[in-house]
């Protein structure tokens, strides 16, 4: 029987040795942010900064996660 259901497919899924280096992406991001949410006259500090946080978070915990996952490979 034909299944309607669409299932999602990524046409280059990412290789377990991949996902420690997204996170340190993220986290250089989050710390760009971060840099750039402390220069004095910025009007948009309070958005750079939230934003900087929950990059450095993300990818933080994407580091961590995968390089378990590398561990256990």
């Amino acid at each position: 029987m034909l299944s309607l259901a669409a299932r999602p497919l990524a046409i280059n899924p990412l290789s377990t040795g991949g996902y420690p280096l997204l996170g340190l992406v993220l986290l250089a991001i989050g710390g760009g942010l971060l840099w750039r949410s402390r220069r004095p006259g910025n009007e948009s500090r309070r958005e750079e900064r939230l934003g900087g946080i929950a990059f450095a978070v993300l990818g933080g915990v994407i580091t961590i996660v995968g390089l378990i996952a590398v561990a256990a490979d």
